[in-house]
């Protein structure tokens, strides 16, 4: 019997409201809520591109040209496996494996590969609940619904996390990131996730990024661009303060000389910034004043990129 083979892509994202803190491991659910946007390149498209394959014998899987271990802390198939009898029922076939590759994604990509099988998934179960599966997906990223939803998404409620998109990428049109990239190694994510809630400090963080996401729904609702991304630098400067006081040091000494000169910059040409936990210091701005960023930047750092905010997963690779 021939493959059944269900196809979708996804873009990674990065922090508005930055999440810090999981409760545990496996669930992955998070102590505040959070927001962010889906990103990609400005002239070529970024994105995790997926196969969910229903076949009548056993395959391989592999995610960038490596073999997926099923019983991996981040294997697909801890968020898989709660539909596996479902999905072999409605597609009349034995066998489940998956196959993801990444395209221009120039850092972590968990969101995305795990937005684009969600996407795999709601072709397989057309039926399926899908507030649902995000709370399985995020066993593979808890950062799935912004990519899923694509645009800036907010991700409300710890007891029962659910993500939802409150502009889309079309409100954006006028803005470019400028990611400035530095020669060091991302640290894992964990360590930010599994450290801050250690600090005494950590209630007040939660209070202060669940009052964020709030102003932000505030923002958005006007559609107030400069004042969305006013906000997260506003929460990036507030989480890495945090990072720093629990030993997770991210921002280096080069990091924070280029955010000095922004603080400074941003006075005669509007620009912000956001730091999440990699090597990269992101710098919205309007699309006319790009290509002067870009060349103030190359002081700091000759790895640029120009991105633009992207949409929602899609059907199809």
């Amino acid at each position: 019997m021939e493959d059944r083979v269900f196809k979708a892509s996804a873009h990674p994202t990065m922090g508005i409201v930055l999440l810090g803190g999981l409760k545990n491991s496996d669930s992955r659910f998070p102590f505040h809520d959070s927001a962010g946007i889906a990103y990609s390149l400005k002239d070529k498209e970024s994105a995790s591109r997926t196969e969910l394959i229903i076949s009548d014998s056993q395959k391989e899987s592999f995610i960038n040209g490596q073999k997926v271990e099923p019983t991996g802390s981040r294997s697909p198939f801890k968020a898989l496996d709660p539909y596996r009898n479902e999905i072999i029922k409605k597609n009349g076939l034995p066998y489940i494996s998956v196959n993801s590759w990444n395209e221009n994604i120039l850092s972590g990509s968990s969101d995305s590969g795990a937005a684009a099988l969600m996407k795999c998934l709601v072709q397989a179960l057309p039926d399926i609940d899908v507030k649902n599966l995000e709370i399985e997906m995020r066993k593979v990223s808890e950062s799935v619904g912004r990519s899923y939803y694509g645009g800036l998404t907010v991700t409300e409620n710890h007891e029962k996390p659910v993500t939802s998109r409150i502009l889309d990428e079309s409100e954006f049109s006028d803005y470019s990131i400028i990611s400035a990239v530095f020669p060091h190694t991302r640290k894992p994510s964990d360590d930010i996730h599994f450290n801050q809630p250690e600090s005494p400090e950590y209630v007040m963080r939660v209070k202060r990024a669940n009052q964020r996401v709030e102003r932000l729904r505030t923002l958005a609702e006007n559609h107030d661009i400069e004042g969305i991304f006013e906000l997260a630098m506003e929460d990036t400067d507030d989480y890495h303060n945090l990072n720093d006081k629990v030993g997770v040091h991210i921002l280096t000494e080069h990091m924070r000389a280029l955010l000095h000169e922004i603080r400074i910059w941003k006075s005669d040409v509007w620009m912000t910034y956001i730091v999440t936990g990699g090597n990269s210091v992101f710098i919205p701005c309007h699309k006319k004043d790009a290509g002067e960023i870009m060349k103030r930047v190359a002081f700091f750092t000759g790895t640029m990129h120009e991105l633009k905010v992207a949409g929602k997963a899609s059907s199809g690779t």
